[in-house]
């Protein structure tokens, strides 16, 4: 009789180990949402993409080209590779935009298993140039610019 209690606790640990191995694939598999061309949403995701990607030139891109931060500011900050970024929420007034995210980035490890991410929330300005929306300020995660002290 005894086995049985065994039998039981070692299915439901198995199935727990199962489950936890599905969401580890399906968070690791999720795709990454298609925002619409030339919204401020976009020109974020272009950013952060070309941030956590190592693509500096590209986030540079999204830059207001007025502004004090540039692609040398952006290699100085350095990559943030195993950051993920989830769109919070989104204000457009006229020609400026405020564009929210929360930003999580693995503190610790990053296995399967490991909860030490934190999370931020950022806001990112922006304004529109033509059919383009630019980031001005100092976006995340700038915390200044060479051009500032210009």
């Amino acid at each position: 009789m005894g086995g049985r209690p065994n039998r039981i606790l070692a299915i439901v640990v198995g199935a727990m180990v199962v489950l936890a191995a599905v969401v580890v694939v399906l968070s690791a598999n999720r795709s990454t949402a298609q925002l619409e061309p030339g919204s401020p949403e976009a020109a974020v995701q272009t950013y952060l993409t070309g941030v956590t990607e190592g693509d500096y030139a590209a986030a540079a891109d999204v830059l207001d080209p007025a502004g004090s931060c540039d692609v040398d500011d952006l290699d100085r900050a350095g990559r943030l590779e195993s950051a993920r970024a989830y769109l919070v929420d989104s204000q457009v007034d006229g020609d400026t935009a405020r564009v929210s995210v929360e930003v999580t980035v693995p503190e610790g490890g990053g296995g399967p298993f490991d909860t030490t991410d934190y999370s931020e929330t950022h806001s990112f300005r922006l304004t529109r140039s033509g059919d383009d929306w630019r980031l001005t300020g100092t976006p995340w995660p700038l915390y200044d610019c060479e051009g500032d002290e210009k």
